[in-house]
């Protein structure tokens, strides 16, 4: 498939995400994320970062439309930790402000309590010990037994293979305005668009 875009992007052409020009009553996003590694999530305290100025509201868990699922092919990662946190960043409240500067001040004052687990780092441990945040997922083509059957030689062994999330240089980001009829238009720096239009079907948004 050919790169349409890539005279633009040499050029400094390309407009991105952070080139489009806000209208009035944006508001901006800070994410409270997790201090831990590992946890069980007990409470979330958002009063004071409620009553800090500019701030308009803080989302968790339980305040989400449709499911708190954002996984791509494996279903193995909510929006917002609910009930259990699984790596130190994990997002688990998101701060609504008037301005970057005060959705980021409110988030520093949201406190948690949250209850340690043992912290697993190898997957082969976790798996012994039934630690997984999702079941195995196994891909199988054709009848693996019986063309061994017929190898004339057999070699034996085990490869390990790292997986990676996509990584582009553009900082992820999305721009939600909302529409006449109920509508949402994002734009999102995103290599997936069909996923937030499915996504926002799903919440009730139709454009």
């Amino acid at each position: 498939m050919k790169n349409v875009d890539s005279k633009s992007h040499v050029r400094g052409e390309s407009i991105y995400l952070d080139d489009i020009p806000l209208i009035q009553g944006t508001l901006f996003a800070c994410v409270y994320d997790s201090p831990v590694a590992h946890g069980v999530l007990k409470t979330v305290e958002i009063e004071e970062a409620e009553k800090s100025k500019g701030v308009v509201k803080i989302i968790r868990a339980k305040d989400l439309i449709g499911a708190n699922q954002i996984g791509g092919i494996l279903p193995d990662e909510p929006l917002l930790a609910d009930g259990e946190v699984h790596f130190q960043g994990m997002p688990i409240a998101l701060v609504l402000a008037e301005t970057e500067e005060q959705a980021r001040a409110a988030a520093k004052k949201i406190k948690t309590e949250i209850e340690p687990l043992e912290i697993i780092t190898d997957p082969r441990t976790a798996f012994a010990k039934n630690d997984l945040i999702v079941p195995p997922k196994h891909f199988k083509l054709g009848d693996a037994a019986n063309a061994f059957k017929n190898c004339e030689y057999v070699f034996e062994g085990r490869a390990d293979v790292n997986g990676q999330e996509h990584l582009y240089i553009e900082t992820q980001g999305a721009y939600a305005i909302p529409t006449e009829q109920g509508g949402m238009r994002v734009y999102s720096s995103t290599q997936g668009p069909t996923a937030v239009q499915l996504r926002g079907e799903s919440n009730g948004f139709a454009d």
